[in-house]
């Protein structure tokens, strides 16, 4: 009895010590891991910008309407860390991973169907995008996707529900529709489809609600947000707005505008929603020490098309 109660006093011991290192071994390492991290999201910053990391984690999906010829491939080799939904939306239904019922409306059909798809199962976070990296409307001086999506701050998506991928209010700011006042006076506008289409399209779109004097936001069909406030509104709402898109005489460049500047009234901003360009870039993307001057060469009008090559070749830089 007195050699066993000895052997096993000193088999505890052993067994504390052991359990002892190990728990030591394993913070050693645990502040290792942290150190790095910390390391990595310190190098995680140039020119006085953080690239936002989100205070709470959160799930997040990006969103593309592309088309069959689209090289979307520059997803995954510049934002792997993001699930890409990339959405065919000239291929028919059942041969594509993804696609829509019918090809109306541009990118509006593509949105409303992810959204009536996924309404159970949404990530925290949704960006909705067109297909191509560079468009003239990508509101960064590389006119670049990529940089609009890393640079986006989540946390800032998640308080607010609703935010514009472009802050510049050239196009859509402070004022591009008149609906009210188009309902009135029916004036014949040919150059403008849009604004004679649109007081008809927002009775059906949002019935009941009271028709808009102004309809002001940034262009141009490109924004995040959060499932909280899709959820605001019940799937089959959506389900209503993409039967409407599918039904409508409208041509789909019309009903895709028309779409474009509705969005951000469906999740809960006023009609005319034109945030200071300044506030939103700091908000939105963590631009928050810009001169006047930066303000000025966010975003340069250079027509419907960047220049051939872009960003390889730039014109411009010929005559400096």
């Amino acid at each position: 009895m007195i050699l066993f109660s000895g052997s096993r006093s000193r088999a505890v011991v052993i067994f504390t010590l052991i359990a002892a290192g190990l728990l030591v071994t394993y913070h050693l390492v645990l502040r290792h891991d942290d150190v790095q991290v910390q390391d990595a999201d310190n190098a995680d910053l140039d020119w006085g910008i953080s690239h936002h990391q989100p205070i709470h984690p959160v799930h997040r999906e990006l969103v593309f309407a592309a088309m069959q010829r689209s090289n979307m491939s520059w997803v995954n080799e510049n934002v792997p860390q993001w699930p890409a939904n990339i959405y065919r939306a000239d291929i028919p239904p059942g041969q594509a991973d993804l696609t829509v019922p019918m090809n109306r409306g541009n990118e509006a059909m593509v949105y409303l169907t992810y959204i009536i798809d996924r309404y159970w199962t949404l990530p925290d976070i949704v960006v909705f995008l067109h297909g191509g990296r560079y468009q003239w409307h990508n509101d960064n001086p590389l006119y670049d996707s990529v940089v609009s999506i890393k640079h986006l701050n989540p946390d800032y998506v998640r308080e607010a529900g609703y935010v514009n991928l472009r802050c510049a209010w050239a196009i859509g700011c402070p004022a591009e529709l008149e609906p009210a006042r188009y309902l009135r006076d029916r004036p014949d506008d040919p150059g403008h489809p849009t604004a004679v289409a649109f007081p008809d399209a927002f009775r059906d779109l949002f019935p009941g609600q009271d028709m808009p004097e102004t309809v002001g936001v940034p262009c141009c069909s490109q924004f995040a947000v959060s499932r909280d406030k899709v959820h605001e509104r019940d799937r089959e709402e959506y389900v209503r707005l993409r039967q409407w898109l599918m039904e409508t005489p409208l041509d789909a460049g019309v009903s895709g505008r028309i779409m474009e500047y509705a969005w951000h009234i469906l999740f809960g901003k006023p009609a005319q929603f034109c945030p200071d360009a300044r506030d939103c870039y700091c908000k939105t993307y963590g631009y928050c020490q810009m001169s006047q001057e930066d303000l000025d060469k966010q975003w340069v009008w250079r027509g419907l098309e960047l220049p051939p090559g872009w960003p390889e070749h730039d014109p411009m830089l010929d005559f400096q």
